[in-house]
This record gives structure tokens, C-alpha cells and sequence, in this order.
């Protein structure tokens, strides 16, 4: 290795391992104004989080070394690291996560395992024993995070939220107050900057489970080859490289790792201008504006309010609370990944160092990657470029023309669904526009805006114009990746391993002269089922289906679904999400006057008997559309199915067993599927009911009242229910420790 490229890549390690924790450590406020309103204290505390969580850690560790006893999870491994490192670590873990769902199990594992990392690299000067698992590194990630959630309380709060089948998990929020400040808040990106950077050296090459990528040990510590939490996996794992098994596969995530990439220096001086003047030219894009919150209803028109309008209320409130907390992150990662870019551009090339999540499927490691959001990817471009040779310039084109993804006049056929020769008389028949955008970025931004990937085709434009001044000539050398998709991948995947021809023409496995969409196909096979059922008795929901229309969108995501797993109640579980609750929300809130799919039906109260009836929301409607899309998919890709089902039988055999779904790769891979069900059980930590009123001296103790709740709660622990009741208030409070 180059002594000068390894200097630079231990200084840049050197320099992540204590990212942000510089600029992050400022001193404390010992007074605090009196002017201060909460919106300042709000950005103090932002500001001074990672100092005020130190001091809070330092003050944990002391606490704890005094106390008798048993020891909290974690204790040793904390108490011999440094405090502002953990704080830092953990602030960083905290924001980061809050923008991908805020799951709190997530958090700590992620703290867990950067302090192991830490522990590891100094293993020889603190003398602890390495090799945790994952339930260590919980233990230290959860007591960090729980001082955090303390010392940083004002910022961020815990919930609980249900997802999918009403699995119940713990997710971190940010407080309104905090998402306003942190979103305009200059220093903001210091906090969530990642310690995984890209690398201006090749990264190290893969032969084991822990011996790629970065060159310092605390931070290669941290990046294992595959993202696995079983101890099965890693014990397969490690068997199939010690006996060379696994060699083509370590050879490709090496060739991958060693592609050197640069930063595009046209496209990085757009962006920081269309975020400087407050666009959002995509989704994707962070939004410089947060949602205002509707006000809250005071409680007594709350208790008047229909339940459907209190349901569709409060979820309205969340998903604009969900929303001001992910634009807030976003906009403080947009700063940092901007800074990143800026400072990556000063080198000639870089690396992105990969890894493989547990299916064997490729990801860079840094945050910062060409697998990210349209504006990100549209940053990286080949270090080292190629001639486009006789057939480039057509796959330049091509390219542009799906990065545009622009409507046909005349046509309801999008840009890529036409045939690749329609894509490329696209990008002639648009060539004025194209060259505008690329020599006026600002001036047509109403143009390349609304491109489907609009910075990905400002780059695109950016290299068809130097490639038209160079005469399109077949030497000109280009630097930047052609994107390609696959056409609903699980169908492919199914369709290839069964051999089963026409379900692969529908996903473009086999030539044809036209593009293949495995959407319609199944929505030009449900239709005529749909229409047989609507003449049928009964049938008034298929018709309904039918007048509302019919089509595409309807089944995307069923059938995108449908070959991960997806069944019937799933498909209509979908249709409920979607479609009808979010009509059902803007009906009760009058935004909407009436829901197009809903039916009126009989409903029987189970311990009354009594029948009444009520609308039900769409409900029908789901059910009818999950039927036929269902019976669809089944009849257009019978072989998948076939497949489907028997690889659900076999792994239902074997969790009979409790046995994992073990295959080995044709590339040599052994993959591992365990998805064990997990009993959780809700525990009330309390005596008796917050809610319940206190007596006063002279009331009566009676039902509901916390004395009568307190006395019943003891009488079942320890059976004294004659004893208890000879005492007095004062002497039962006493006796259960509540004095």
C-alpha cells in the first residue's frame, strides 16, 4: 500500500472514530438565562447533548459502584470506557435511528455492538473477555440508552406502536419541540454523522467472518461479513470458508469493495441549490418545511366526537408527528452527507467497503453509498472511466430515458415499459431539453424535475451533452453506472428455478419484443373473473370495484408481495391499508363526502346479542379484491405457487422440529431461515390504577380507591386479608413499604 493513501486512510479512520465527538463536546452552561423560551432550551440542550449525557454516565458509573448488590447490565463494560466516546455513540445511534422507524431494539444493539468494537480494539490495556453475544451487547446498549432516555428526556420520548399482525414493538420519538429546532438547527449533522466512512484506500480484502474492509481494528470490528444474529449461520458461515467453499463469494464482495468511485461534482453543486432555495423536486428529497400539527381538541368536545372521526384524528396526528420527526432527521443527514461529499471530493477516487445481510444479497457499509435515495446515488460516479464504444452511446440513452420515466403522448404506457429503440428516439426527440438541463440546471429546473429520479437524470443529462461535444464519438469515456431493474424479482427468482417458460416471458427472462408487466397480466387476468362475479347474486362489491376501475395499481403490491410470502388475508389486509382506511380518514374528516367502496352490513354484539348496522369501512371491498387477485396470480404463475408452497411445507416441518430452513447457495453460501414466535406478555409495574382516586381522611374506603386497590393487591401476594383488615390506613401504608 501506498505510504502517502495509508497515512490518509488512518487518519480518516482515526478521525471517524471520534466523528462529530469534537465538534459535539462543547462546554457546558453553568447558568442558564432567564430569557431562554422552550424553543431555545429545546436547541441548548440539542446543542450540549452529548456533554449532558457524559455527565449523566459518569454520574450512573459512580452511583453504581457505590450500591450494593448485583450489578445492571452492562456496568463493567461502560465503567471502563471513556464517557464522552459512549455519549457520543449513543446520541449518534439514537438520531440515526429515529429516520428508519426509531426501533428501539435496533438502538441498542447498535450501541451495544460499537462499544464491543471499542472494547475489542483495547482489549489488551482494559483485560475484558471478548465474544459477546448478542444478549451482552443489549445489556450495554440498553443500560446506555436507558441513562439517555433520563438525561435527554426533553428530546426524545419511548412509544409503543403495533405493527403488522398487531405485533406490539418500542420505537423513539422525537418531542414537537425538538423536531422544529433540530430541523433548522445549523449544527445538526454533527449528531448523526457516521463513524463507517468511505475509504480513500482499498478496503482490506474478506477471508473470514471479521477481516474485511477497514484497516483500524475498532472500526473493522464493528463490520462482519454477513449481517446475521444466528449462531447457527455463523457456525456454517465459518465452515464454508475455512473449506473454500465460500470462495466465490468472498471473491465478488472483494471485486465490488475494490471498485474505486468519485464524487460528481456537477450534480453535488445542484443539490446544495435546490435544498438552499427549499425545493423538493422528489419524495425522497428532504423537505425543508415541517407539517404543521392541528390543534388539539379540548377534552370535552374529544368525549362528543364519533369514533371514526377520533380514530381518523389520531391517526392523522400520527403521521404528521412520524413525519416532522423523519424530515428533522433527514434534514440533519442531508447536512452531513453534503459535508462528506464536499470533503470526498477533494480526493481522486474512494471505496466503499460491502458486506452481505444474511440472504447473500450485497450492501455497501457506509451510510453514505450508491444504494441510498435518487439525490445520493446521483453523487457517485466511476473513478475510472471506459470508451462507450459502438453500443454505449444507445445504452447512455437508454438509460436517460428510464431515469426520466417521462409519460408517452398519446400513450399509457410509461417511458420503461417502451421498447428500448421508443426510449432511444425519446432521448432525440428531446434533445433540446436534455442539453438544457444540462447546461442550465437552474433555469430548467421545471424540466428535469419531474424526471422519477430527477438527479439521476440531471447526471445522465450532464453526460449526453459532453458526449454529443465530443462529436458522439465511440471513444468518448464515461463515468457514470446504467441503472437496471429487475421486473418483480420473485417471480424471476421462482420462474428461473422451476424452468417454467412462460411465467419467465411475463418477467423478461426470455426475449420478446415487447417489455413484459407482470402487473397488468394479472389485472387483465382478474377483470373477467371480477365481471362474472358482478352478475352474479351478491355480486354488488365486484361491480362497485368495477365502476371505481380496475386495474394495475390495484395489484402491484399484492403480487410484488405474493412471491415473499403474501396470502389472501395478506392481499387484503393491503387493500385495507392503502386504499380503504386512508378513504375511511378523509370521509370523518370532511374531506371527502362519502367512501366510494364502502357497504353497509349487519353487526351481532357477542355478549348482547343485539344486532345493528353500520358501515363497514370498505371491508367488503378488500375482500372481494384479495379474492380475485389472488385467484389471478395462481392462474398466471402456477409453477411459483407450486414452488411456494412446497419450500412452506418443508420449513413448516421443520419448525414442527424447531428446526431452522437451511440451503446452500449455488455460489456456496449457506443461508439459514429462523423465525422463531416470540410469547410477550404485558406487566403492569404499578400497585393499583394511577387513575384512581386518592381518599381523604373522612371518605369512605371503597371500590376504585387506591387504599381498597392496595389492600386487595396485598391480600393476593401474601394472604393476610384478616390481618389488613384489622389496621389502619395509616398502618396498612406502613406495612407495604409505601411510606
Amino acid at each position: 500500500m501506498d505510504d502517502v493513501l495509508m497515512l490518509a486512510q488512518r487518519d480518516l479512520e482515526g478521525s471517524s472514530l471520534a466523528i462529530g465527538i469534537r465538534s459535539r463536546l462543547r462546554p457546558a452552561q453553568t447558568t442558564r438565562p432567564e430569557t431562554l423560551d422552550r424553543r431555545e432550551d429545546i436547541a441548548k440542550l440539542i446543542n450540549e447533548a452529548v456533554p449532558t449525557l457524559a455527565k449523566a454516565i459518569r454520574q450512573w458509573v459512580f452511583v453504581q459502584a457505590k450500591a450494593r448488590g448485583r450489578k445492571p447490565s452492562g456496568y463493567k463494560e461502560i465503567a471502563a470506557l471513556d464517557a464522552d466516546r459512549l455519549a457520543s455513540t449513543t446520541v449518534a445511534c439514537v438520531f440515526r435511528e429515529l429516520s428508519n422507524g426509531g426501533s428501539v431494539v435496533k438502538i441498542i444493539l447498535a450501541i451495544g455492538r460499537d462499544v464491543q468494537a471499542r472494547l475489542e480494539a483495547n482489549a489488551e490495556d482494559v483485560g475484558l473477555e471478548l465474544g459477546w453475544t448478542a444478549s451482552v451487547q443489549a445489556g450495554v446498549g440498553g443500560s446506555l440508552l436507558g441513562v439517555a432516555s433520563l438525561a435527554l428526556r426533553n428530546l426524545f420520548y419511548q412509544k409503543v406502536i403495533t405493527e403488522g399482525h398487531n405485533r406490539k414493538a418500542v420505537v423513539l420519538r422525537l418531542t414537537d419541540e425538538a423536531a422544529a429546532v433540530l430541523a433548522s438547527l445549523p449544527q445538526s449533522s454533527d449528531i448523526v454523522r457516521s463513524q463507517l466512512l468511505p475509504m480513500p484506500e482499498m478496503p482490506c480484502p474478506w477471508t473470514s467472518l471479521r477481516t474485511g474492509c477497514y484497516h483500524e481494528a475498532c472500526l473493522s470490528k464493528q463490520v462482519p461479513l454477513v449481517r446475521t444474529f444466528s449462531a447457527e449461520h455463523n457456525d456454517l458461515l465459518k465452515a464454508a470458508i475455512e473449506d473454500g467453499s465460500m470462495r466465490e463469494v468472498l471473491d465478488a464482495v472483494n471485486a465490488i469493495q475494490q471498485t474505486s468511485w468519485a464524487i460528481d461534482e456537477r450534480v453535488l453543486r445542484v443539490v446544495r441549490w435546490t435544498k438552499s432555495q427549499g425545493l423538493t423536486p422528489s419524495s425522497s428529497f428532504p423537505s425543508t418545511a415541517l407539517p404543521d400539527l392541528p390543534p388539539k381538541i379540548s377534552k370535552e368536545k374529544w368525549e362528543t366526537v364519533e369514533p371514526a372521526v377520533r380514530s381518523a384524528a389520531a391517526r392523522n396526528r400520527k403521521a404528521l408527528r412520524d413525519m416532522r420527526t423523519t424530515i428533522a432527521v433527514e434534514n440533519a443527514i442531508f447536512e452531513a452527507d453534503v459535508a462528506l461529499a464536499e470533503f470526498l471530493a477533494e480526493h481522486r477516487d474512494f471505496y466503499l467497503p460491502h458486506s452481505l445481510d444474511f440472504r447473500g444479497r450485497t450492501y455497501a457499509v457506509p451510510q453514505f453509498n450508491h444504494q441510498r435515495s435518487d439525490h445520493i446515488k446521483a453523487l457517485f460516479r466511476f473513478a475510472d472511466g471506459v470508451p462507450l464504444g459502438p453500443d454505449g452511446g444507445d445504452w447512455l440513452m437508454i438509460h436517460l430515458a428510464n431515469c426520466g420515466d417521462f409519460a408517452v403522448e398519446g400513450s399509457a404506457i410509461k417511458m420503461t415499459k417502451q421498447p428500448f429503440e421508443n426510449r432511444i428516439d425519446w432521448c432525440h426527440d428531446n434533445e433540446f431539453d436534455i442539453l438544457m438541463a444540462a447546461r442550465d440546471p437552474q433555469g430548467s429546473y421545471d424540466f428535469w424535475s419531474q424526471a422519477d429520479s430527477p438527479f439521476c437524470f440531471l447526471q445522465a443529462c450532464f453526460e449526453y451533452d459532453e458526449w454529443m461535444q465530443s462529436g458522439f464519438s465511440q471513444d468518448f469515456v464515461s463515468y457514470i453506472a446504467g441503472a437496471a431493474d429487475g421486473s418483480c424479482s420473485g417471480l424471476q427468482h421462482y420462474s428461473a428455478i422451476t424452468r417454467a417458460e412462460d411465467e419467465a416471458y411475463h418477467v423478461n427472462l426470455l426475449p420478446r419484443d415487447t417489455v413484459g408487466d407482470i402487473y397488468n397480466v394479472v389485472a387483465d387476468q382478474a377483470r373477467p373473473t371480477l365481471q362474472a362475479a358482478a352478475l352474479e347474486e351478491g355480486g354488488e362489491k365486484a361491480q362497485r370495484i368495477l365502476d371505481i376501475g380496475f386495474g394495475r395499481s390495484d395489484v402491484k403490491r399484492n403480487v410484488m408481495t405474493y412471491f415473499y410470502g403474501s396470502g389472501r388475508f395478506g392481499f387484503r389486509d393491503q387493500h385495507m391499508q392503502d386504499t380503504m382506511r386512508q378513504l375511511a380518514d378523509e370521509v370523518a374528516m370532511g374531506k371527502r363526502k362519502d367512501h366510494p367502496y364502502e357497504f353497509e352490513v349487519e353487526h351481532r354484539d357477542e355478549k348482547t346479542g343485539e344486532i345493528t348496522k353500520k358501515m363497514d369501512g370498505g371491508f367488503g371491498c378488500a375482500n372481494v379484491l384479495a379474492t380475485h387477485i389472488y385467484g389471478a396470480v395462481v392462474t398466471v404463475a402456477p409453477k411459483a405457487d407450486e414452488a411456494a408452497t412446497w419450500i412452506q411445507t418443508v420449513a413448516g416441518i421443520l419448525a414442527a422440529e424447531s428446526l431452522s430452513l437451511v440451503w446452500t447457495t449455488p455460489t456456496g453460501m449457506p443461508v439459514v431461515h429462523r423465525y422463531p414466535k416470540y410469547i410477550s406478555k404485558e406487566v403492569s409495574f404499578l400497585l393499583y390504577d394511577p387513575a384512581a382516586k386518592a381518599p381523604g381522611r373522612d371518605d369512605k374506603v371503597e371500590d376504585g380507591c387506591i387504599m381498597r386497590r392496595t389492600e386487595l393487591a396485598c391480600c393476593r401476594f401474601g394472604g393476610h386479608r384478616d390481618r389488613l383488615n384489622q389496621a389502619t390506613p395509616a398502618s396498612r401504608s406502613k406495612s407495604m413499604g409505601l411510606r
